[in-house]
């Protein structure tokens, strides 16, 4: 009886993995597409428009030309939109990057056969030991509060200022320096998971 009740139990694991690494397995695929379609609209965009080298999600959005990208591994969530963007570069090459929670696509040729995903840690302004990501991140301030909810990229925090102020600034530079602009170097640790 005891031997059945083990093997019974061991079937039952094995059956769990199964289903979960299904599970895990759609929700990759459901991701990939909507990396792949975020940088062929770019791509059709850029057509039109060669002027620009970096589009983020949330700029699309805006402009009405894409809409919000659900989350596939939370579905009442949406993939992050200041983090997720398509990256001309040499030779009209383009890399996409979508972060949805703590999974990521990112900067993979649009042309790839298949995108590798990232699982990620929270951002933080401590280096550790594994961390391998860095970028830096902007805000400004006003009565000593931060503006933006949200650290932001370069680019997006220049998008966001200028949307915000009713400005045309094509630079951080060109900001008054009287605007309290903050920048920090935050960092987190990136592992590509496998399916």
């Amino acid at each position: 009886m005891l031997t059945i009740c083990v093997m019974l139990l061991i079937i039952v694991v094995v059956a769990l993995a199964y289903v979960f690494k299904t599970d895990y397995t759609e929700k990759y695929k459901v991701m990939r597409y909507n990396a792949k379609m975020l940088g062929l609209s770019v791509s059709n965009l850029y057509l039109e428009d060669d002027s620009k080298k970096l589009y983020y999600l949330q700029e699309l959005i805006d402009s009405k030309l894409y809409s919000d990208v659900k989350n596939p591994f939370q579905g009442d969530k949406f993939c992050d939109t200041y983090l997720s963007k398509v990256e001309i570069k040499d030779n009209d090459k383009k890399f996409v990057t979508l972060e949805c929670g703590n999974y990521l696509i990112y900067n993979q040729n649009t042309i790839d056969e298949e995108y590798d995903i990232y699982q990620a840690s929270e951002w933080s302004s401590k280096k550790h030991k594994n961390d391998n990501q860095e970028t830096v991140f902007y805000n400004y301030q006003v009565d000593g509060q931060d503006v933006f909810e949200e650290w932001l990229e370069k680019d997006i925090f220049l998008y966001e200022y200028n949307k915000k102020n009713g400005t045309e600034y094509l630079d951080i530079t060109e900001i008054p320096e009287d605007v309290s602009i903050q920048e920090k170097t935050m960092y987190r640790y990136i592992k590509k998971v496998s399916d």
